[in-house]
């Protein structure tokens, strides 16, 4: 039986479509779909139906959530009790991490670099981080694999919100009012943006890696926000709009994140990734 936390997610959705297409032996869990086990009943369920593996990417996603206890709770007292199962009954766990560890990366973006988390949400994924290294290091024999997803975008984003991708809220604002709009200085603002399609194939192909560790996940080719923009505008003819930066995100947002590829690609993972501009059309289905 393979487990899937977050299964109701944005990543997580993707992740059990495809798992589906060769096995229907699938839990899935989260919190938000009372037809998936509860989180709170996670550990339990496992102990009836031997995981074969269990992918977790459920969290408190929000980068604004401010509630600690709430995101202790979530994020890494769930976490580390999975990690626990799994390391005493030797079950492979593969868990997202996230690239908002390295906040401003100023000590750049390899998984060894220090870790400058500028929110909670940040904080809580390195926190888990370091709980995972050190059951690593303590369990030679561990199979743990943690992800540092970087800017994920694709279809079915919908539910995101607030914390959904640019992407995805560029083409929402280009069919809904036939403008784009983009924070001012948005041509210095890069991130990596990594299609859900290449998320999910790396995802599922760690657990045939040789050596347990935390990896990233992006493309190692940064984007500016105004140069996203104006892909969409070229598919769609919206017109950009700039607005004025939110004062709230002064010195908590990241300006610039590009995945250091050098240690999951020596794992032998597939080099190619989605470029931006058909990752978009590929959103669109063009």
């Amino acid at each position: 039986m393979i487990y899937v936390t977050g299964a109701a997610g944005f990543i997580g959705t993707h992740l059990v479509d495809a798992i589906r297409k060769t096995d229907d032996g699938v839990a899935c869990c989260d919190i938000r779909d009372t037809s998936m086990i509860h989180p709170s009943r996670l550990i339990e369920h496992m102990k009836n139906n031997n995981p074969s593996i269990v992918f977790h990417l459920g969290a408190i996603s929000s980068t604004t959530e401010t509630n600690t206890v709430s995101m202790t709770i979530h994020n890494i007292l769930l976490s580390c009790a999975i990690l626990e199962y799994c390391i005493e009954n030797n079950i492979p766990m593969v868990y997202s991490s996230s690239a908002s560890v390295y906040g401003l990366g100023k000590h750049g973006f390899g998984e060894d670099a220090q870790l400058t988390p500028l929110n909670y949400y940040a904080i809580s994924k390195a926190s888990f981080d370091a709980f995972a290294l050190q059951k690593i290091k303590d369990n030679p024999a561990a199979r743990v694999y943690g992800l540092r997803y970087f800017n994920v975008y694709g279809k079915n984003e919908d539910h995101k919100g607030a914390m959904a991708s640019p992407i995805h809220k560029f083409l929402k604002q280009s069919r809904e009012h036939g403008t784009i709009k983009v924070f001012e200085g948005s041509e210095n603002f890069h991130r990596d943006f990594v299609h859900v399609d290449d998320v999910v194939s790396i995802t599922l192909a760690v657990n045939k890696f040789t050596k347990s560790g935390i990896y990233n996940v992006g493309t190692g080719t940064p984007t500016s926000f105004m140069d996203v923009a104006n892909i969409v505008s070229d598919i769609t003819g919206a017109q950009i709009v700039e607005i004025p930066f939110p004062n709230a995100l002064l010195k908590k947002y990241q300006e610039y994140t590009c995945s250091d590829n050098t240690k999951i690609n020596d794992m032998g993972c597939h080099t190619d990734r989605i470029d931006i501009e058909k990752g978009i059309k590929r959103v669109l289905s063009i």
